[in-house]
This record gives structure tokens, sequence and C-alpha cells, in this order.
């Protein structure tokens, strides 16, 4: 009763939406098979360096982020709907349902120094949180970036301020997505699952790519990374080698609206993917 304030909602439009983005999320990450339960988690503190949260991924919903000190209202004013934490690091998460997300700057940046300090203070955790944006679908994640590339500030674009973010449609597709974003070490198994080894870039260089096959730079959109795609595609500007990016069939219209003819796209299999970083590690 504690966890849900006995039960007595607020019933204006504001706060029954942003329960719905809450539930919306609280749903896929159930059925990725994470803890959500506010009753069955450890509330999180910031009075000495523990390991508070669980060794399994687990949820804690934005109200139970603000409930750890003075500083209750860093994210009072950000559109945050919680923090995924899951073994080796954890995600600002954010849902934009079928809006545009249009993100508040300053707010986010403060949310981003107070979730590095729970996650340091609760999980030993040093580096940086990632973003988790969910929303309806691929169309969403087109129109949120192409809003944030008007920003007339860029330190406060959302790919400035966290960088990482993987976009997760509301849907099954979303929930296969989740559940290898909590996988420990997922992205380094994804890779190795992907290339060889002297294939790959380990992220050296000047611009961000994951392989070069054949004469052409590889990115894999398989994380649903929009930030870094971003990054990708403003770093073809002033390039000249081709190259392709790796994707699901379901990004592909989102990626040849946003891309256009900066690189071709290379489609896998989402059950290939999955038996890989679920059952082995490795090719």
């Amino acid at each position: 009763m504690a966890s849900f304030k006995n039960h007595n909602f607020s019933s204006d439009r504001f706060h029954i939406e942003r329960n719905h983005r809450v539930a919306e999320v609280l749903a896929l990450c159930i059925a990725a098979d994470i803890e959500t339960r506010p009753y069955s988690l450890p509330a999180l503190q910031k009075k000495r360096i523990d390991r508070i949260v669980p060794d399994s991924p687990s949820f804690y919903i934005a109200r139970d982020l603000k409930k750890t000190g003075d500083e209750t209202n860093k994210t009072s004013y950000t559109r945050i709907v919680g923090a995924l934490f899951y073994p080796g690091g954890v995600y600002a998460t954010y849902n934009t349902r079928d809006a545009t997300m249009k993100w508040s700057g300053l707010g986010e940046i403060k949310t981003l120094h107070n979730l590095l300090e729970l996650s340091r203070m609760n999980a030993g955790l040093s580096k940086a949180p990632d973003a988790l944006l969910f929303g309806k679908d691929a169309d969403t994640a087109l129109r949120t970036i192409l809003e944030s590339d008007k920003s007339r500030r860029s330190e406060l674009r959302f790919d400035r301020i966290y960088r990482h973010i993987h976009f997760i449609p509301l849907n099954q597709t979303g929930m296969r997505l989740l559940k290898i974003l909590i996988i420990p070490d997922w992205n380094e198994k994804l890779l190795r699952a992907l290339f060889e080894n002297d294939q790959r870039s380990y992220n050296q260089g000047s611009i961000e790519y994951d392989a070069m096959v054949d004469g052409r730079m590889i990115l894999s959109h398989l994380d649903g990374d929009i930030a870094r795609l971003i990054r990708f595609r403003e770093a073809l500007h002033s390039r000249t080698e081709p190259a392709d990016v790796l994707c699901y069939p379901w990004q592909v219209s989102f990626l040849k609206a946003y891309l256009g003819a900066y690189a071709g796209l290379r489609e896998l299999d989402p059950a290939s993917v999955d038996a890989v970083l679920h059952n082995r590690e490795g090719r």
C-alpha cells in the first residue's frame, strides 16, 4: 500500500498519462523477466557505497529514485519513468508512447548525474548511465531524431546528454530487444558473434563503426542505439568510404528514411541473433 499511495491515484489527465507511461514500461519489463515490484526491491540510498540492487535485472520506478535523500526534486522536472539496473550497467528509462520526444535539457542532465550517483552508491557502477527510449514504433524514433536536429543548443540535445540511447518499440519486438540489452556484457557478445576479430574496429579511429568488411564500414544497429546512429550519419557527411548498417526487418523503413543514400542496409533475422546471445558466446 505504501508503494502505491494507498491506491489513491490522481485523476487529472497529466497524472493518468504519466501512469500509463510507467505501466507500459513495466509491462515489457515483466515480459522480459525483470523484477519490477517496488515492495520486492531494496530501497535505494545515498548514505554509503553498498551493493543494494539485486544481481538480476531490476526496474525502479521514478518515484522511488526520488526517495533517496534531500535532493528529491532532481527528477521532478524530467520525463524519466524509472531506472533499469542490470549486471554491469543501468539505463535511465523514458517512454514517449506515440509522441515526438522533446527532452527538457537541463532537467535531463540533472537526472543523469543523480542516477550516476545512485548507481555508484547502490550498484558499484562507475560508468555513466545509458538510456532506453520506449515508443510506439520506429516512426516515433525517426520523428524524435529529426526534432532533436532542430535544437538551438547542441549541448542540450538528447544524444549529447546520454552517450547511448536504445529505442524500444512498445510491442513483442521491443520485449525481445530489451532481453538482449540486459544480458551481462551484451555488446561484446553481440559483436563477437557478428564479426571476425580482424574485422572489428574496437572503437579506434575518428568515426564510430563496428567493423570493416570487404572495404565497407559496418555499423550494427541491432541494439537500436539512435544516439550512435546520429553520430554515424554525421560522420558520413565527410567520409568517402562505403558504409552499411546491420538491422532487423522492422528497422528498415526508419533507417532508409533517416540515412537515405549515406549507407546501405543489411537485414538480419531476429531469431538468429537471439539464439547466439541467449545460448552461446560467439559464432
